[in-house]
C-alpha cells in the first residue's frame, strides 16, 4: 500500500501573478475616470456657490441700491474672499474672489460706488490633477459667464481665446 499523498491547497505564483496584473489594469483605466469626476464634482459646486453668491448680491442691491459695502457669507480673512469648502485655509478646492467690476483691486465691502460685481473661481492648483486640469472660472454682473484652462486674474475682463460658457 503507498502512502497518502497530502494536497496543498492554495494558489501558484503564477496565478498570483496574474490577479495583480489585472487589478493593476483595473486601476489603471479607473482611477483618471475617478480624478475627472472629482475636478467635475469640484468646478460643479463653485458655479453653484457663484451662482448663489451672484442671488446675494442681486437681493442686497435691491435692498441698498447699490452693491457697495456687500460682506460674502462665509468669507475668510481676505475680504472677497470664499474658499470652497467653507472654512479651509489652505485645503480648499476652489478659492472664489468677488471684487468691483470697475475697480478690481477692490472689493465690494471696500467699494464706494459698487456700480457692479466680478467673481473669479480659481482652482488650487496644489491640489492633485483633478484640480489642476480644471477650469477657472468668471461670472460678473454684466451678464458674462465662462470658463477656461487659462489662468484669470482678477483684472480679467473675459475668459479669453480658449473659452467655454457655462450654464
Amino acid at each position: 500500500m503507498t502512502a497518502p499523498q497530502s494536497k496543498s491547497a492554495g494558489f501558484t505564483l503564477i496565478e498570483l501573478m496574474a490577479v495583480v496584473v489585472i487589478v493593476a489594469i483595473f486601476a489603471a483605466i479607473a482611477i483618471p475616470s475617478y480624478e475627472t469626476y472629482i475636478g467635475r464634482a469640484n468646478k460643479s459646486k463653485a458655479q453653484s456657490e457663484m451662482l448663489k453668491i451672484a442671488e446675494r448680491l442681486e437681493n442686497y442691491k435691491g435692498k441698498q441700491l447699490s452693491y457697495a459695502g456687500y460682506i460674502p457669507e462665509h468669507q475668510t480673512s481676505t475680504k472677497g474672499e470664499v474658499n470652497i469648502p467653507y472654512d479651509s485655509v489652505s485645503n480648499y478646492d476652489y478659492q472664489i474672489k468677488i471684487i468691483d467690476i470697475n475697480d478690481s483691486t477692490k472689493a465690494l465691502e471696500d467699494s464706494t460706488i459698487g456700480q457692479g460685481w466680478k467673481m473669479i473661481a480659481t482652482p488650487n492648483q496644489t491640489r492633485g490633477n483633478a484640480l489642476r486640469n480644471s477650469e477657472y472660472l468668471l461670472l460678473d454682473s454684466r451678464g458674462i459667464k465662462c470658463m477656461t484652462k487659462d489662468s484669470l486674474a482678477v483684472t480679467s475682463t473675459n475668459c479669453g481665446a480658449n473659452t467655454k460658457e457655462w450654464k
